[in-house]
């Protein structure tokens, strides 16, 4: 795995799970990434290589702010990465950026599963866990 691969993977999943402008306080989530993998355009696959930064574990994901920020590992805590684009279906919301030219998207469901994944030149990395609204 590309080092900036697994760099830009950590930045996107930073991204991912802030919501749309005008959301209520009540469209935040606390996540947590608990699977990770990663497939090369040579057939690769394993986890991803973060560049030797700790992978992320917890996130926020804010909607009033439009970001995301990193809650743990201790060494990661306080990144933050913009989102571009969010969208509500019939229960789920989608989000996606771009960073460091990489191209992620996020879908958390209503059901508490998430799913990210984050492509760049000849890397996809799919990353999943699940997420908890904030009160």
């Amino acid at each position: 795995m590309n080092s900036r691969v697994g760099i830009g993977l950590v930045t996107v999943v930073l991204a991912v799970a802030t919501l749309a402008a005008g959301a209520n306080a009540s469209d935040s989530w606390i996540c947590c990434l608990t699977e990770a993998v990663a497939c090369d355009d040579d057939g690769t696959i394993g986890p991803p290589d973060l560049g030797g930064l700790e992978r992320p574990t917890f996130l926020r994901v804010d909607a009033d702010r439009r970001r995301i920020t990193l809650l743990a590992p201790a060494s990661r805590r306080g990144e933050v990465t913009p989102i571009e684009t969010v969208l509500q279906g019939d229960g789920v919301w989608m989000f996606s950026g771009t960073e460091e030219q990489r191209a992620w998207s996020l879908v958390i469901a209503d059901s508490g599963h998430l799913t990210l994944s984050v492509t760049t030149d000849g890397a996809v990395w799919s990353v999943f866990g699940n997420a908890m609204r904030e009160d």
